[in-house]
């Protein structure tokens, strides 16, 4: 028997389905553990941990004098590692910034002559 809203269901000849509507399952592979590197000796080798970085050393002043002097340009070095390669956009937007202030200044102020006074009369009905 027919009942409301049964209409009939369209089937592709071939049986298959498009990739858009069909479910596929999702198979969960577990991850791979990389196996352990064996090592043939026993000795303590830095270079057998893998790509790393070595220690850095860093020279530290005995007076206190200069190693103010050695933090300001520490401090220096750091900031300047960060603004040279951004120091053409800083530079254009700044001469921008100083053109939009003078342009305002000039907008701001008249500048036509001070001895022209304009009288406005109305004409009306």
């Amino acid at each position: 028997m027919i009942g409301p809203g049964w209409m009939p269901r369209w089937r592709p000849a071939t049986g298959k389905r498009t990739l858009a509507y069909r479910r596929t399952r999702r198979i969960k592979r577990r991850p791979r553990t990389p196996r352990p590197h064996a090592i043939g000796h026993d000795e303590i080798v830095i270079f057998d941990q893998g790509p790393t970085e070595l220690p850095t050393a860093t020279l530290v002043p005995k007076s206190r004098g200069l190693a103010l002097v050695a933090g300001l340009q520490r401090w220096l070095i750091a900031r300047w590692s960060w603004f040279a390669p951004r120091a053409v956009p800083v530079i254009v937007a700044t001469v921008g910034m100083i053109l939009v202030l003078v342009s305002a200044d000039y907008l701001a102020h008249g500048h036509g002559d001070a001895g022209v006074q304009w009288s406005v009369r109305i004409i009306g009905p």
